[in-house]
């Protein structure tokens, strides 16, 4: 029943992906455990729901690292289609939360079927690159189509920073594919346009950048309370649920859960999960430039870009160097979409790896 599972050497997943994700995974397990002990009645309810989402996404990990690249491509475009449809009914037919309509929620779970739609988005992406590359027809037409849509509902959610994410990744693989030069630059055009009419007419983004550029007339609470914890931890913090600054900092459970992660485990660790993420992307890139299968490359790299942007901008907003944005630390933070959604990425990365290393 679980054969998948298995780990004959034949199709053993790659470790050195592998292993640094079970130690994200353990890190973000007693981050969520530390904070938590500090929620009255919410104790149990918590810290099981997060053991629940981690079980569920190593099965994934495995699951999704053994099937085949036909396999894969089936399971993307199912992924999508169906993500795709619920990230729409999220505008119209559920409730905003925060001033967003990004979840579904059902009982005590929610869902962000976007989180769903990064993975599966890259993989049709990369088909429909490689495609037109071949043979010079539509593939790259319906490519822009899907991004314009999912930016459409994106900034309808709103989520300003999903988008720039969006963006970034698939310019990326655009760039990256045998395509003319010249058409890069209306898509740069209309997506610094789209910067701009976002900047004057969301509300929340005009506020985040007008904080991170003006921090002296905005409210900055939530990001002098995420510095203040890094310099209280020190080099090897305070210990497990002995934060005294990130207990009080909005968030720290999920955007903010590297400032605790400085406070309560320390400089050591916090730096050692910056390493951790950089030796992933180090072995997708080097795994990346051997292969000779433009969808297996741009598979590769766009899944990578999406764990190593989505890294940069979560960190960079607890350390201040961009305007805060709500988005999970892979592995880390706790949420479910997120967990599901990463580990999607990370078992789409192990079986494009297994394939090209069997080319």
């Amino acid at each position: 029943m679980f054969k998948f599972l298995s780990l004959n050497k034949k199709n053993n997943p790659d470790l050195l992906i592998f292993l640094p994700i079970i130690f994200l995974i353990i890190i973000g397990i007693f981050g969520i455990f530390s904070i938590s002990m500090r929620i009255d009645g919410k104790y149990d309810l918590l810290i099981k729901k997060h053991l629940i989402f981690c079980f569920v996404g190593v099965i994934m990990i495995f699951y999704f690292s053994k099937i085949s690249i036909k396999n894969l491509i089936f399971s993307s475009i199912i992924l999508f289609t169906i993500s795709f449809i619920l990230s729409i009914a999220t505008i119209f037919f559920f409730p905003e939360t925060k001033g967003a309509s990004r979840w579904i929620k059902l009982f005590n779970f929610s869902l962000q079927p976007t989180e769903i739609l990064k993975p599966s988005f890259v993989i049709l992406s990369s088909l429909l690159l490689g495609r037109y590359n071949n043979k010079k027809d539509f593939s790259f037409l319906l490519n822009i189509i899907l991004f314009g849509l999912i930016s459409l509902i994106l900034l309808s959610q709103p989520d300003f920073g999903m988008f720039i994410l969006f963006f970034c990744v698939w310019i990326l693989q655009v760039l990256n594919s045998n395509l003319e030069k010249k058409i890069i630059f209306p898509i740069l055009g209309l997506f610094f346009l789209t910067f701009i009419l976002s900047y004057l007419f969301i509300d929340h983004v005009k506020f985040r950048i007008d904080n991170f550029l003006f921090p002296n007339i905005g409210d900055n609470y939530q990001i002098t309370k995420s510095l203040e914890s890094f310099a209280n931890g020190g080099l090897f913090g305070q210990g497990i649920g002995n934060g005294t600054v990130s207990k009080n900092l909005p968030d720290a459970h999920s955007d903010f859960i590297y400032a605790l992660i400085g406070e309560e485990f320390g400089f050591i660790t916090a730096f050692s999960i910056l390493i951790f993420y950089i030796i992933i992307y180090i072995r997708i890139y080097i795994v990346s430039k051997i292969t000779k299968n433009l969808f297996i490359l741009n598979s590769l790299t766009g899944l990578g870009n999406i764990l190593i942007f989505q890294t940069i901008i979560n960190i960079s907003s607890s350390l201040n160097l961009l305007p805060t944005k709500g988005m999970t630390l892979p592995f880390i933070s706790y949420g479910g979409s997120s967990i599901i959604s990463s580990s999607l990425v990370v078992g789409f990365i192990l079986t494009l790896i297994k394939n090209a290393k069997n080319q």
